[in-house]
């Protein structure tokens, strides 16, 4: 999970959406590596895997330049949650000799999460919409991914047949943009596709109003302030 810098654990600071965000994806990316480890390692799902894992991190990477810009004390945090948060950022290929070894820190930040998660839930109702809304979306859109590639797979005439093609599928179908270039021909990758295009609907009219909600909070904060003066 993203922790606030410092040592922060305010109500204020520990539920905002981006923060929520980070803690969701911290579980979906433990249980993706966890299941990775039952897997052929020359198999397109672990393929997949490694492309969500890669792209995960790269969130994670961010989310460390983030607290270390908002840290009231840098230092403080580069001698904290610093190096777990940038451990967390590393992926976990063949290259990096012990990203593996650096798994262990998602597993950390994992069970943090689940704190986070049950504390946004008891104390802001609007924190646990959030939270459920990125959870169902980060599930269907990975579940989507790995069944349309188990199901194209198994068809001759298919086209989504590795993991990069799937996940450039799944974005331009959740954008519902669709290009055409790649498409499913089974029965269950359609309807997957389905549910990909219902998921992305969602979870933008969910960010619009997550982020109008948070406008008008700040409109109303600003009116107060000049009212006071």
């Amino acid at each position: 999970m993203s922790q606030t810098p410092a040592g922060d654990s305010s109500p204020a600071n520990t539920n905002q959406p981006f923060d929520l965000f980070i803690a969701v994806t911290a579980i979906v990316v433990l249980s993706l590596l966890s299941w990775r480890m039952f897997l052929e390692p020359s198999s397109e799902t672990v393929h997949l895997i490694d492309l969500f894992d890669l792209g995960i991190c790269g969130i994670f990477f961010i989310d460390f330049i983030r607290n270390f810009v908002i840290a009231p004390s840098k230092i403080k945090y580069l001698l904290t949650w610093g190096p777990i948060d940038l451990a967390a950022s590393i992926p976990a290929v063949n290259v990096l000799r012990w990203g593996r070894l650096f798994r262990l820190v998602i597993v950390i930040r994992a069970l943090k999460s689940f704190h986070a998660i049950i504390h946004s839930y008891q104390g802001n109702r609007r924190s646990a919409i959030v939270i459920a809304g990125i959870l169902i979306g980060e599930l269907v859109i990975v579940g989507s991914c790995f069944a349309v590639l188990h199901f194209e797979s198994h068809d001759p005439s298919a086209n989504l047949t590795n993991a990069a093609d799937v996940l450039w599928w799944s974005i331009v179908t959740m954008s519902t943009v669709g290009y055409g270039d790649f498409y499913p021909v089974t029965v269950g990758g359609r309807f997957m596709a389905v549910l990909l295009m219902f998921c992305g609907i969602s979870l933008f009219a969910m960010l619009a109003g997550v982020f109008s909600d948070i406008l008008r909070i700040a409109t109303v904060e600003i009116a107060d302030k000049t009212s006071k003066d």
